[in-house]
């Protein structure tokens, strides 16, 4: 292993990495077998917000497993046994000060080991004995936020001397489909930066060119969305529309993303299957639970949008003829959603 990072005041151990240059069978260090990719991925597990939100006077109980249920989700999803596990984004959200002793206090706080470890590394710990993983950058490893942490261990390439505000994407393929990850963290919720958008531009133009085949785009932030809270319409990120707009070719079948803290599919008739995965742990944003069609959203019609405001975490199962079932799971492992992926079109019961 080559050493990634070296301690800090705020980390205080080292970091070391290998960088695998094929798909191997079989990984240890020491005695320590760890999870290596399938060489057939059926079982994908999406999750995403997964930290416990403390900022300012609002704090989340993050001692109570039903009020901040993230070890109870990473249970269900390693029941499952997937082949391959997604984290959307956003893993830290212990930004201050715990303010009230009884719902967090002692919490740590703020973009440093201690603060990752009570935020996902611990509860996580379980996950990553289950499945290999692909982590996104959300909102809140931008810079000045939870990026020492995010570039520390979980960002693709190594550990920058200046935190940029936007990675390079990357893309990596198994069994005829291309996962396309996009780094859309930088800007103030609920959009990303649009003085990014003509760098932005250049790299969806870069990245549909690279693709092969069915293709999901990853991407923390969703180009689609519909939701009312906090007094606004939110539709999604217009930065990013913009963007891959004129782009995304047809063989791009799915969106996953984060960032609203609820889960929601859309099916949109002139694009690709928008699915919202920001449901696994943080504090829900109100998202009405139910079926519509036939929405507008940003110029675009929606023939149709599943909602979930219960935590919980998706998954995909690969069924005949480049099917994916598409189940939204409850923290307790209840079917919340159960839909089918076809091409990109849903059918949902």
């Amino acid at each position: 292993m080559q050493k990634r990072a070296t301690p800090s005041a705020q980390f205080p151990g080292h970091v070391c990495e290998h960088r695998a240059q094929e798909t191997l069978g079989r990984i240890s260090v020491d005695t320590k077998v760890l999870p290596t990719l399938s060489p057939t991925v059926e079982r994908i597990a999406v999750i995403g917000d997964t930290g416990c939100r403390i900022r300012g006077n609002r704090a989340q109980a993050c001692n109570d497993p039903s009020a901040w249920p993230l070890t109870k989700i990473a249970e269900e999803v390693a029941s499952r046994s997937p082949d391959l596990i997604i984290h959307v984004g956003d893993y830290l959200y212990r930004s201050s000060e715990c303010p009230d002793a009884e719902k967090c206090g002692g919490s740590p706080f703020g973009d440093t080991f201690q603060a990752w470890s009570a935020d996902w590394l611990t509860p996580a710990e379980q996950l990553f004995q289950a499945a290999p993983f692909l982590f996104l950058r959300g909102n809140h490893e931008n810079c000045g936020r939870g990026d020492k942490g995010w570039f520390r261990y979980f960002a693709d390439g190594p550990v920058p001397s200046d935190c940029p505000a936007v990675s390079q994407p990357w893309i990596t393929s198994f069994d005829g489909l291309d996962l396309i990850v996009f780094d859309s963290s930088a800007g103030p919720a609920p959009h990303s930066s649009p003085d990014l958008l003509p760098e932005y531009s250049q790299m969806a133009r870069d990245l549909i060119a690279r693709t092969n085949g069915e293709g999901w785009l990853l991407t923390h932030r969703p180009l689609w969305a519909n939701m009312r809270a906090f007094g606004e319409l939110i539709n999604g990120d217009d930065t990013q529309r913009a963007a891959f707009g004129g782009t995304m070719p047809q063989a791009v079948t799915l969106i996953l993303s984060g960032h609203i803290h609820a889960f929601q599919a859309i099916d949109l008739s002139d694009g690709p299957v928008q699915s919202i995965v920001g449901n696994s742990g943080t504090q829900l944003d109100p998202m009405p639970t139910g079926v519509a069609r036939d929405i507008e959203i940003a110029g675009h019609l929606a023939d149709l949008v599943v909602n979930n405001g219960e935590f919980g975490f998706l998954m995909l199962t690969k069924g005949t003829d480049n099917t994916w079932l598409m189940e939204a799971i409850g923290d307790t492992g209840q079917v919340q959603i159960r839909c089918q992926l076809a091409e990109s079109r849903l059918t949902c019961i």
